[in-house]
């Protein structure tokens, strides 16, 4: 186990194409770190240059306190899971959790004890005299898993190791990386583009936008006090609505709301827009036609447009009754609005 810090590390491609604009971060030992963003943005990158993958052009990596900017990848002491299970085909499985073991000397009883214990907490016992090629994509995942474990690095670091699963077994196993993550309690640095999984899987997450960092914090902090816009409609799924202030707006404030005057755009999460009942007046309030309602379970998102073209989307109850084409009237609280200044930065 250990501590990982970044500082001020940057990466720049053919001299011109800066990729890493100075990122700062500190892990801390047993820490769940997960890197999010959408594609471009930089988080693979980071990962592999972390990894020893990629080079690093200006600043500095630190594992356990040593710096190895110019370690290679063997030298730092970490395990790396990809997307593509990156499995020896003509191996077993068995053959494939032993192979790094092997390369680094270690006694064939600890080699045994290690495959026996890594292979009992996956649940790939039964599968230890297989291929590759004879698993599922979800065992696969598991042994790549399974030959990290054995290792017992300082580091793990995933490379969005679900995205080739199916939507169901990518449920089922980020619960079990949580849990074997916890359970190690190893530093691990875990990349993906899909937020749902980082906010299951994180203790701080990490937002990169175009190489930056946008803002770091626990899951449920990065959700109810968003940084800037870039974040309030990143993390959550169906994403913040955002308003604009001021004339011809499809949002009308009363008299009485009372904002800052920074304050340029509103964000409001969908579960805090209600149906106005009637003429009742309400702080902000608009008229909106609805375009599409998604039935998911017990709720239902609704789609709808303002008077002014822009879109809101407003949870209701599972079978609400709502048709494409209703016009209607929507409210929110002014306690629940995320207020963003001009630069899109949270007032």
């Amino acid at each position: 186990m250990a501590t990982i810090e970044l500082k001020d590390v940057r990466k720049v491609y053919g001299g011109s194409i800066e990729a890493i604009k100075g990122v700062s971060l500190d892990i801390e030992d047993g820490e769940m770190i997960v890197l999010v963003g959408p594609s471009g943005c930089g988080k693979s990158t980071l990962l592999r240059m972390v990894a020893g993958l990629e080079s690093i052009s200006a600043g500095e990596v630190t594992i356990a306190g040593k710096r190895v900017n110019e370690l290679e990848p063997a030298e730092r002491d970490i395990a790396m899971v990809f997307q593509n299970y990156a499995l020896y085909p003509h191996m077993t499985v068995r053959q494939n959790l032993a192979y790094g073991l092997k390369n680094r000397n270690t006694p064939k009883d600890e080699i045994d004890r290690r495959i026996t214990e890594a292979a009992r907490a996956l649940e790939i016992e039964p599968f230890l005299e297989r291929k590759p090629r004879q698993l599922s994509g979800g065992q696969r995942q598991r042994v790549a898993m399974g030959r990290a474990i054995v290792r017992k690095p300082a580091a793990f670091l995933f490379d969005e190791p679900l995205s080739n699963l199916d939507a169901k077994l990518r449920v089922q196993m980020r619960v079990e990386i949580r849990r074997l993550q916890r359970s190690l309690a190893t530093t691990s640095i875990y990349v993906t583009h899909d937020q749902m999984e980082a906010m299951t899987l994180a203790d701080r997450l990490v937002v990169l936008n175009a190489g930056r960092i946008e803002q770091v914090g626990t899951p449920i902090e990065l959700y109810e006090k968003p940084a800037t816009t870039f974040v309030a409609t990143f993390i959550g799924s169906p994403s913040m609505n955002l308003m604009k202030l001021g004339e011809g707006a499809g949002w009308k404030m009363s008299p009485d709301a009372r904002l800052p005057n920074s304050a340029a755009t509103i964000g409001i999460r969908p579960e805090d827009i209600v149906v106005a009942n009637g003429n009742a007046p309400g702080p902000i309030r608009a008229e909106v036609q609805v375009a599409a309602v998604e039935l998911v379970g017990a709720e239902s998102y609704v789609h709808a447009m303002t008077a002014d073209d822009s879109p809101v989307v407003f949870r209701v109850p599972g079978r609400s009754g709502i048709r494409i084409g209703e016009t209607m009237a929507l409210t929110a609280d002014p306690s629940r609005f995320h207020l963003f200044d001009a630069a899109g930065k949270r007032v």
